[in-house]
């Protein structure tokens, strides 16, 4: 079961996850399930991945996608009376596939979904669009030792 939730600030969110100023890229987690994350990303100037030309490093959309993660599992543990994960770490990328660069003043779209659970790692797909349009996709593992299968 989906569930909207109001996270429209850098504040909120880090209830939700590790992740602070200036690496939390995030804007805001729109929904949440225990094996799904949809979330928002302004692309600001102040943003660490930002290149001199306006465009966002395309390593950054493997940071984007797993903080997605880390805030949907931080806002599914909350919902269910647990404590939010501590830490944890991507810890391997297969099949990503940039499409397109996101550009400052842009508003990103990411969706995440956990397809298998190996223990304490999480096997997780993404997407990340701009306007429509498809910018990244791909795989990843995030160990998290406080969550278990």
């Amino acid at each position: 079961m989906w569930r909207a939730v109001n996270t429209d600030s850098q504040l909120s969110l880090t209830a939700l996850m590790p992740h602070r100023a200036p690496i939390l890229l995030l804007s805001g987690l729109e929904s949440f399930s225990s094996e799904e994350a949809r979330a928002t990303v302004a692309v600001r100037e102040d943003n660490p991945f930002l290149r001199p030309d306006g465009k966002l490093e395309r390593v950054a959309y493997a940071e984007i996608m797993a903080q997605c993660f880390a805030a949907g599992a931080g806002a599914s543990l909350l919902a269910a009376g647990d404590t939010c994960a501590s830490w944890g770490y991507l810890a391997a990328l297969r099949d990503v596939t940039v499409h397109a660069d996101a550009l400052v003043g842009q508003c990103l779209n990411v969706s995440v979904r956990v397809s298998a659970r190996l223990g304490e790692i999480a096997v997780v797909d993404g997407e990340v669009y701009a306007e429509g349009q498809l910018l990244a996709a791909g795989q990843f593992k995030i160990f998290m030792p406080e969550v278990t299968a």
